[in-house]
């Protein structure tokens, strides 16, 4: 799960600008209340899925706002995928009316797996029970997300896009030696030194 600076120069202004998003009419639709009000993007972001990744524990996003009665629909997750989905590469199976209070829980018979092209969005309520399947290509499987409410004040998510939960990217990975670096270690070794630079011993 990243997110991307990237996602807010003018060249992705459609991520961004509800009156750009081909998307956005049916987040209305979705939301309507009869006051016109539009929805407000709360989150962005991008999450990959390696080559070998095992499917995913089935969760929801985000709980009901009451558990004594239904509710509307508060948030949607918006999914695009950045390349076509097919089975292989594992993508994200939906339990169909798991976001209905009292029916959460995970039931196979109700699942769906849109393979759709590369795109093509997603939309999904923010309580519907999903889970990303394992990849078994060997190639990523890029998803762009966004996350919309009716209200940035009446909803906001503080443990999915809680600051904790990010780091900058050279914080996670490893700088990958230089040449000269690489060259210096084959010259340890063949030399017989350890990676510390002390001479190497048999002990036996």
């Amino acid at each position: 799960d990243m997110e991307l600076e990237e996602f807010d120069l003018p060249c992705f202004s459609f991520l961004n600008d509800n009156n750009k998003a081909p998307w956005i009419d049916a987040i209305k639709a979705i939301f309507d209340e009869g006051d016109g009000a539009e929805p407000c993007l709360i989150h962005k972001g991008c999450f990959l899925s390696m080559p070998g990744a095992e499917t995913q524990v089935y969760h929801q996003d985000g709980p009901h706002l009451s558990y004594s009665q239904q509710l509307p629909c508060h948030a949607v997750n918006v999914f695009i995928p950045l390349i076509d989905l097919h089975l292989e590469n594992g993508p994200t199976e939906y339990c169909l009316g798991t976001q209905i209070l009292g029916y959460e829980c995970f039931v196979k018979e109700m699942c769906e797996t849109p393979t759709v092209k590369a795109g093509t969005p997603i939309i999904f309520d923010y309580r519907l029970g999903h889970r990303g399947m394992g990849n078994r290509s060997k190639l990523p499987r890029p998803i762009v997300y966004l996350t919309y409410t009716q209200s940035a004040r009446t909803f906001k998510d503080d443990v999915n896009f809680s600051r904790k939960r990010y780091h900058k990217l050279g914080e996670v990975v490893v700088k990958a030696p230089s040449r000269q670096e690489r060259a210096l270690r084959r010259q340890r070794m063949s030399e017989g030194k350890d990676e510390g630079g002390a001479k190497a011993t048999n002990p036996n």
